[in-house]
C-alpha cells in the first residue's frame, strides 16, 4: 500500500530544483518527532546512469591505522567509484574508535590514507585493525564541530564537543561517544523500522517537529538502502531523542470541526489539513535546495568534484559528476 502511495504522489509532484534537481518528493512519514519526506528520481534513466557508484557497506575495507587519527581505507571493487559518506565512524572492540571528518572519494581498487580523522573514545588505547566492517555515523549534534575541524591533524580535537554533546542529555561521558550510544541503542532502533527504505528511493529530507534539519541524497537506490538505517539510528534518531528530552511538540495538521456535515466532509477537511502540512514541508525543502548557489569547490578526484556549503544555519558537502549532484549531506547546525 505504501509503495502505491509513493508512486501516486511522486507522479503528481513537480521535480525539485537546485541541489535536488532530477528528484521528486514522496509522502511524509513520521515516528515520534522525526518526520521524513523521501526523495525519488523522476526517471529510471537517472538510476541506470549512476550504477557505477558503489554501495558503501559492501565495498569498503578498513586496511588499518598506522597512528591515532589516521585510517587507511580501500575500495575493494575492481570497477566502480566509492563515495564514502560524511562523518562515518568505525567501532572495534579493544581499540580506539575513529570517525572521518569529511566525505571521501575512492576510485576502483584505490587505497586512501586519511590523516584528519577523529578519535571518539578518549581513554581507550589501540588502533583499528584490518576489517571489512559496517560503519555508523556521528550524531547530528556533533556534525558542525566535525565539519569545521576537517583538515586539522589532531586526533583528540572532537573530545570537547563529544563531552558537551553528552551533557545536553544530562550525562557526562567525557570524550566517549560509545558510552552514550550503547544505553540508548534500544530507543534508536525503532526509527530504522518505522521509517524504512522504499523501492526506488535515493534520499530524504529530515524534519524535527516540523522543522527541516537535514537533506541527504545518495547516488542510487542500492547505496541509499545501506545508508538510510545508519542515518536514522546514529544521526537523526539521537536528535529526535534530544528533542523529546527538551519537550518539543510534534507538528501535526489541525482542522475545524464546527459545522461538520458528514463523514465525507470530515475526510475532505482532513485531506486539506494534510495537504497544507505537506506544502509547508515542501516549501522548506525547496528553500534549502537553492543553496547550490553557495557551494564552493573543495577538491576533485576520480572525475568528481567535492563541494562544501556553509551558509547561515546550513553546512554540508556535496559530490558532483559534471553538473549533477550525486551525493549530498546538508544539515542545520542549530536545532
Amino acid at each position: 500500500m505504501m509503495e502505491i502511495q509513493v508512486k501516486q504522489e511522486v507522479s503528481e509532484t513537480s521535480p525539485l530544483t537546485g541541489l535536488l534537481a532530477h528528484l521528486a518528493p514522496g509522502p511524509l512519514v513520521s515516528w515520534g518527532l522525526l518526520e521524513v519526506v523521501g526523495l525519488f528520481p523522476v526517471s529510471t534513466e537517472l538510476e541506470r546512469s549512476r550504477a557505477r557508484f558503489l554501495p558503501p557497506m559492501r565495498s569498503l575495507e578498513v586496511v588499518g591505522s598506522p597512528s591515532y587519527g589516521t585510517l587507511v581505507l580501500r575500495n575493494q571493487a575492481e570497477d566502480g567509484v566509492l563515495v564514502l559518506p560524511m562523518h562515518i565512524a568505525f567501532f572495534q572492540p579493544g581499540v580506539q574508535n575513529h570517525a572521518t571528518s569529511r566525505v571521501l572519494v575512492l576510485d576502483a581498487g584505490e587505497t586512501l590514507t586519511v590523516d584528519d580523522c577523529f578519535c571518539i573514545q578518549q581513554r581507550q588505547g589501540g588502533t583499528p585493525r584490518q576489517a571489512q566492517q559496517r560503519f555508523c555515523m556521528l550524531p547530528l549534534g556533533l556534525r558542525r564541530a566535525a565539519l569545521e575541524l576537517q583538515g586539522v591533524r589532531d586526533f583528540s580535537r572532537l573530545w570537547t564537543a563529544i563531552t558537551a554533546y553528552s551533557r545536553r542529555y544530562g550525562i557526562d561521558y567525557s570524550g566517549h561517544l560509545e558510552r552514550w550510544l550503547r544505553p540508548n541503542f534500544a530507543r534508536l532502533l525503532p526509527y530504522r523500522h518505522a521509517l524504512e527504505w522504499l523501492p526506488g528511493q535515493v534520499g530524504a529530507a529530515f524534519f524535527l517537529a516540523g522543522k527541516l534539519v537535514g537533506l541527504e541524497v545518495a547516488p542510487n537506490s542500492a547505496y541509499w538502502q545501506e545508508l538510510l538505517p545508519v542515518l536514522l539510528i546514529y544521526c537523526y534518531g539521537p536528535a529526535a531523542l534530544l528533542a523529546e528530552r527538551q519537550q518539543r511538540t510534534a507538528s501535526r495538521p489541525t482542522f475545524e470541526l464546527e459545522g461538520l456535515r458528514d463523514l465525507d466532509d470530515l475526510q475532505q477537511r482532513l485531506y486539506e489539513a494534510r495537504r497544507q502540512e505537506r506544502r509547508l514541508h515542501l516549501e522548506q525543502i525547496c528553500s534549502v535546495a537553492t543553496l547550490h548557489k553557495q557551494a564552493r569547490s573543495q577538491e576533485e578526484h576520480a572525475g568528481l568534484r567535492v563541494l562544501s556549503i556553509n551558509h547561515g544555519e546550513w553546512l554540508g558537502q556535496a559530490v558532483c559528476s559534471g553538473s549533477e549532484v550525486v551525493y549530498l549531506s546538508l544539515f542545520r547546525s542549530e536545532l
